[in-house]
């Protein structure tokens, strides 16, 4: 019974807005004031704690499954590959890898011409590569994943759940930057900002979460396959 549950096309939906909403509320209700609620979403926060251990589980259970993909460098190897560069991303790597900046991997480095040339060539090479990587896992994947989507596959209903994730939480970041530029420079109240900010966070916390989630569940289809 557990297990059919697991593998519903339904689980990850609703594991994912049952756990987010619930851990949203008590972010807003347990935290009195905007300083208090961004505490929890700033570096060294309890979101961000949670984060690493996700990321560090999803390696370890990418590890465990390797057997699952008969295919070591166009499949497995390469969900082992974005698992780690996002762990390290996560871990703030990003903020080292600069003389000059702290944000290497965002347009704006780029266009600052005070960032050495070097290293905007070494920055855009590996972002070549992680581009390169998600436009073949999507030319490989998407027509499968739309047909196998409106045939309620489970696997392709979970993945679904974690790209809007992605999608959703990167909006809902630029946004205050971009009402900021429509507006002439005019910022979102505290309150709206501070509210941006949980959302977004806490959307991100719970990717890695549901990368394991889709693991486990090809792992259990796959096992009832061989």
């Amino acid at each position: 019974m557990i297990k059919k549950m697991f593998l519903s096309p339904f689980f990850v939906p609703v594991f994912f807005v049952v756990l987010w909403a619930m851990f949203v509320c008590n972010a807003i209700f347990m935290h009195e004031g905007n300083d208090a609620i961004l505490a929890v979403t700033k570096e060294g926060g309890i979101i961000e704690d949670i984060s690493h251990v996700g990321y560090i589980f999803l390696i370890a259970l990418l590890l465990l499954v390797s057997n699952d993909y008969r295919d070591k460098i166009r499949s497995w190897g390469i969900y082992l590959f974005l698992a780690i560069c996002a762990f390290l991303r996560e871990e703030g790597i990003h903020h080292h890898l600069s003389k000059t900046d702290t944000t290497p991997f965002k347009s704006r480095f780029f266009l600052n011409p005070n960032n050495a040339l070097s290293e905007k060539i070494v920055f855009g090479i590996f972002l070549l590569v992680i581009l390169c990587v998600v436009i073949y896992l999507a030319h490989k994947y998407a027509k499968h994943l739309i047909k196998s989507f409106l045939k309620l596959d489970t696997i392709s209903w979970s993945i679904a759940v974690m790209c809007t994730i992605g999608v959703v939480s990167k909006y809902i970041d630029r946004f205050p930057a971009n009402w900021r530029k429509a507006h002439g420079g005019v910022e979102l109240s505290d309150d709206v900002y501070t509210m941006f900010q949980l959302v977004e966070e806490s959307m991100e916390m719970f990717l890695p979460y549901i990368a394991c989630l889709i693991l486990m569940q090809y792992h259990y289809l796959y096992g009832e396959k061989k």
